[in-house]
């Protein structure tokens, strides 16, 4: 893929996908390690604004250092605690996310998340995987910055001859998915709706992302695709995510029976073709969304319990597979 400028910072490397349209990509290190967007075009845009204040403060400082100012603009992707968090930093921006991300956004807590990072080491076996998993993030402070535009439909911004298109595929990965669009440079920022190491809580979640992803695929037609965690992509990894949950499901159907548990279905099921995404093993969380839907149960968010059987799949399909050492910065390749 060819780039203009690549400015690479301490946390964030920044990649010119088009005329002054900026991808600021993380390493991927697992949970939270998010990727956002900034356009340095007319009253300026930011898409997302991870998961701490250091990240959003660089990428503030960027956006000051490329276009002599703070954006006008914030569009969130989603309410998740990795796209949302830093907002407070851009509070003197127009923040704008799906009128859904307020109801949705009680369920993360950064006191809660705070104290997992600090002491999360010594909790059950759900509180040190997520420990493990942001290393590195620095919550103090961090607090939710209530947005000032609440949308929707589909809503148009211009940036003095730019067109950006705020799309809704809610719900799909939430019930607050805005994807951005750029028609005529054919980039699309997708938030979550587009990363490797899914996870859905529902079957009807996997249809209706799938749905999202069919959207992109045979709607947009991007050239430039800027996933919500790892590296830029095209419309080939857009294909890939939705064969993925396809697999999925359809593997699920193949190996279901009443008497199995979840973590039995899962190391059953032949995903083989896609061990190269990020920790495979989260395939366990959607087969149990499958087999809990299957059975009428709702899935809980227990992570002590999900890291346990996620701990037990991957000693399975390291063992079964001699599935490769996952490398973070992969996502900064050029």
């Amino acid at each position: 893929m060819k780039y203009g400028r690549i400015i690479t910072k301490e946390r964030l490397k920044y990649y010119e996908v088009a005329d002054n349209v900026f991808a600021a990509i993380s390493p991927n290190r697992g949970l939270s390690w998010a990727n956002a967007g900034f356009i340095n075009k007319g009253k300026g845009l930011v898409y997302d604004t991870f998961f701490d204040l250091p990240h959003a403060r660089e990428l503030k400082r960027f956006c000051v250092e490329m276009g002599g100012r703070a954006p006008t603009y914030v569009v969130c992707s989603h309410y998740n605690a990795d796209h949302t968090w830093g907002n407070q930093e851009f509070s003197d921006s127009v923040i704008i996310m799906h009128k859904n991300a307020v109801r949705e956004h009680f369920s993360e807590d950064p006191k809660a998340w705070d104290s997992i990072i600090r002491e999360g080491q010594n909790g059950g076996p759900g509180e040190q995987w997520i420990h493990n998993e942001l290393k590195g993030f620095d919550l103090t402070g961090v607090r939710w910055q209530d947005p000032d535009i609440l949308i929707e439909a589909n809503t148009k911004i211009m940036l003095n001859d730019m067109e950006v298109d705020v799309i809704s595929v809610a719900p799909s990965h939430s019930d607050s998915d805005l994807l951005l669009w750029l028609p005529k440079e054919k980039v699309v920022f997708c938030g979550d709706v587009v990363f490797g190491g899914a996870i859905a809580y529902s079957a009807k979640g996997i249809k209706l992302w799938t749905g999202a992803l069919d959207f992109i695929i045979n709607e947009l037609k991007p050239e430039v695709v800027i996933p919500g965690h790892g590296a830029i992509c095209g419309l080939d990894f857009v294909k890939e995510c939705k064969d993925y949950f396809e697999t999925v499901m359809s593997e699920f159907e193949k190996h279901y029976d009443e008497e199995s548990s979840a973590l039995e279905i899962a190391k059953r099921c032949d995903i083989s073709r896609f061990l190269h995404l990020l920790e495979p093993y989260r395939l366990f969380i959607n087969i149990l969304a499958l087999t809990n839907d299957r059975r009428g149960v709702p899935t809980k968010p227990d992570w002590n319990y999900f890291a346990e059987e996620m701990a037990k799949l991957k000693e399975f399909q390291d063992q079964k597979y001699g599935v490769q050492s996952w490398d973070p910065m992969s996502s900064w390749a050029e």
